[in-house]
């Protein structure tokens, strides 16, 4: 039986000559794996650039139980184009980041409507965006909330002298071990977590503390998440701002 399918792209591994293996995060199934062909037939998708990081897709499936195959994608669209994001340099090198990440965390994510909408509103916000300062700071606001989802948000209760990144609370001696963030950065957190979208244009920080605020997220969900890698999008994605933000 088809089964209509939402998901967003999170990222596509080519399998042999014409077709692609593309995992998404779905509003129905959470993360799923589908074959889709490269070919330009009536039934397969429309071409290989159809399927970009990030891409918000709808199309038909049949998922039925013990089929003995990875489902394929038919009658493939795209529910929300994107307005700016192909078309900015930092923009599309965020998303590549995003998708990256969202690949790494998702990596078991059942179904979630609530994390679904959010993602989906979120890249939507994102693409629309015009405020260089919103755009500089929304992978920092992005990944705050994306814990919240993930059943991992840190408790900010009572600030103390250290924050201990593994237990992900205050604590007023030093952790026996480096996962922890000093006086300065730990007092700094509440501030941080208090960003929301209407006012992140507000926020200004400098190239060093915006590259510190991501590499403190980025340990921080390596330390929550099993099997966390290594992103190879994370120092791409801080060449590409220092040379847009280098001044701001």
């Amino acid at each position: 039986m088809q089964e209509t399918i939402r998901g967003i792209v999170l990222r596509t591994v080519k399998y042999a000559d014409s077709s692609l293996i593309i995992d998404l995060f779905t509003l129905g199934r959470g993360r799923q794996a589908f074959m889709a062909s490269t070919t330009r037939t009536k039934r397969a998708v429309r071409s290989l650039s159809f399927w970009q990081p990030l891409t918000m897709a709808e199309f038909g499936a049949d998922l039925r139980p013990n089929s003995g195959r990875m489902p394929r994608p038919i009658d493939t669209r795209t529910y929300y184009n994107y307005v700016d994001l192909p078309f900015s340099p930092v923009k599309s090198s965020l998303a590549l980041f995003l998708a990256e990440f969202l690949s790494a965390a998702l990596r078991e994510e059942k179904e979630n409507p609530p994390l679904y909408h959010y993602l989906e509103s979120s890249l939507q916000w994102f693409d629309m965006v015009e405020q260089p300062m919103a755009v500089a700071n929304f992978h920092l606001l992005f990944l705050i909330h994306l814990s919240r989802f993930l059943g991992i948000y840190p408790n900010l209760e009572r600030p103390d002298r250290y924050f201990d990144l593994l237990a992900g609370c205050y604590c007023d001696r030093q952790p026996p071990h480096p996962h922890f963030l000093q006086r300065d950065e730990a007092q700094a957190l509440p501030f941080l977590f208090r960003m929301d979208y209407p006012t992140l244009h507000l926020f200004r920080f400098s190239r060093s503390e915006r590259q510190r605020m991501l590499h403190v997220l980025n340990d921080y969900y390596r330390l929550h998440i099993p099997n966390f890698p290594e992103l190879k999008s994370l120092e791409v994605l801080q060449e590409m701002y220092a040379l847009s933000y280098d001044n701001q």
